[in-house]
């Protein structure tokens, strides 16, 4: 009996590791995190003049930002930004773009003007026409 229980206890602490392993590789893995709850950053046109009013948010939350008159964003989030979430930068009369988020530098974005537009030289945003008048 003593040997049966001797080879026992060490078959238990042989197989001891591997279960412990296979628990611990079932566990999902949870995503990186990068080190900041806030992004800062500036929204331009392909001229480098500031968008005012461009909407700044992070893809799949209700996280979201205006641009002030200097095209200057702060998007803050209630905890730590995942790496590679999405960042989704809009502005009327412009092409929207996605950016996945690698670090927590300020960012510097520029939009392209959508097809069928022209920027006026007070600023604002005009659709062009190809079609001419009939008299």
């Amino acid at each position: 009996m003593d040997q049966r229980a001797t080879l026992l206890l060490c078959l238990g602490l042989l197989l001891a590791p591997a279960v412990g392993q296979a628990q611990t590789a079932s566990q999902p893995a949870t995503p990186p995190t990068l080190p900041c709850d806030t992004l800062l950053g500036r929204v331009t046109n392909l001229f480098d003049e500031p968008l005012t009013g461009a909407t700044v948010m992070l893809a799949g939350t209700t996280n979201a930002s205006s641009t002030n008159s200097e095209g200057r964003f702060i998007l803050a989030s209630r905890s730590a930004i995942q790496r590679g979430a999405m960042l989704q930068v809009s502005a009327a009369g412009y092409s929207s773009v996605e950016l996945p988020l690698i670090n927590c530098n300020a960012l510097d974005v520029s939009l392209e003007l959508l097809p069928g537009t022209r920027l006026r030289s007070d600023g604002r945003i005009k659709k062009t026409s190809k079609t001419g008048k009939v008299h």
